[in-house]
């Protein structure tokens, strides 16, 4: 998997829509959501590096917001690819505290 958008979510669904080792995540997070949401999920295993350019591909995809709130989920987000969603106040949901670089090898 790449990526998946989900648009135009109520925010309380999002707890519904991500993998379950990601709900209480997205219960954590509840409040901080708006009415309305946009969900990226992203490779979400701890040991899946999302990289700038999967994000940027995303965002591509994604085009103009319509909601005013991003959501997104992955494994372990990359520096460059945290830079990016910060710039798009996006919401992160992500299991792992590692930080790692877009030229991070991912051959555990």
């Amino acid at each position: 998997m790449k990526f998946r958008i989900l648009r135009n979510l109520d925010a309380h669904l999002i707890k519904e829509r991500v993998p379950t080792q990601y709900k209480n995540l997205a219960v954590s997070c509840e409040s901080e959501l708006r009415s309305k949401c946009t969900l990226i999920t992203f490779p979400h295993d701890n040991r899946d590096v999302v990289r700038s350019g999967l994000v940027g591909k995303a965002l591509k995809c994604l085009g103009t917001l319509t909601d005013p709130q991003l959501v997104v989920l992955g494994g372990c987000f990359s520096i460059e690819a945290i830079n990016i969603l910060h710039a798009k106040k996006a919401i992160f949901l992500s299991l792992s505290d590692r930080y790692r670089t877009d030229t991070f090898d991912n051959g555990f």
